[in-house]
């Protein structure tokens, strides 16, 4: 269940960042028109809402919140060194 967590932390966080314009240039080249940006960031809240339910779901809710914290946080390096390198 904890794969599952770390997963959709990413996916999230991966969607949040191509809701953003800065970064939809930096790795498509264009930007996306405004109903699919928006689309994009309620998929990363809704999956990062997810990431969390899956963490309480396997560990109950004062390990699962503490697991949580570690998955968003190699969730957001994953994404933040992807992004970063295919924007160059």
């Amino acid at each position: 269940m904890m794969f599952v967590c770390v997963m959709a932390a990413m996916l999230g966080f991966a969607a949040l960042s191509m809701g953003m314009s800065r970064h939809q240039r930096d790795v498509l080249g264009k930007a996306l028109p405004a109903p699919t940006t928006k689309a994009l960031k309620a998929a990363g809240w809704l999956l990062l809402t997810a990431s969390w339910a899956a963490a309480i779901a396997s560990d109950g809710a004062a390990l699962g919140s503490v697991y949580w914290i570690g998955a968003l946080t190699f969730g957001a390096l994953v994404v933040a060194f992807s992004v970063t390198r295919l924007s160059r």
